[in-house]
């Protein structure tokens, strides 16, 4: 699979992803009094730096299908002819989904992977089912590039 579109997360989502879990580390740090648990908590800070910075949300296509996920925590692939159609939306993270990341809502008949973005590409399926990856300016770039990775055989319907 080829990586059309990538979207780090944005610093605010950054540093509410840090904040928390840096201060429990830093707690626990301060408790270490054994070479393991200083060995454990290195690859704690490490794991949290490595979460932090390189998280974000990928939108990936090959031969079978599209694959997006909110990397490193959630993933899916479809099949080309699970698609029906791929378009760009505008939505309102808080208040449509209730925040950022990987949310569902039954109000918008969706799930939404947004790494701070309105924009979003939207996936939906012949079932019905929508997903909606967030890479903000480079969403029609994103559709464009979908619609060059189909196959010809795909019967998906593309706008942007």
């Amino acid at each position: 699979m080829r990586t059309l579109a990538r979207r780090p997360f944005n610093a605010p989502l950054r540093a509410m992803l840090f904040v928390g879990p840096a201060v429990i580390l830093l707690v626990g740090v301060l408790n270490v009094d054994t070479p393991a648990g200083a060995i454990v908590a290195l690859l704690a800070v490490v794991l949290l730096v490595v979460v932090t910075f390189f998280s974000g949300v990928l939108l990936r296509a090959g031969v079978k299908g599209v694959s997006f996920s909110l990397v490193p925590f959630w993933g899916r692939r479809l099949r080309w002819e699970q698609l029906a159609r791929v378009d760009v939306e505008e939505v309102r993270p808080f208040e449509d989904f209730g925040g950022w990341g990987i949310k569902g809502s039954q109000r918008r008949h969706g799930i939404l992977l947004s790494a701070g973005e309105t924009r979003t590409v939207r996936l939906t399926t012949t079932d019905g089912r929508r997903y909606l990856v967030g890479l903000g300016d480079g969403a029609e770039a994103a559709v464009h590039a979908l619609r060059e990775s189909a196959p010809p055989s795909a019967r998906v319907e593309f706008t942007a």
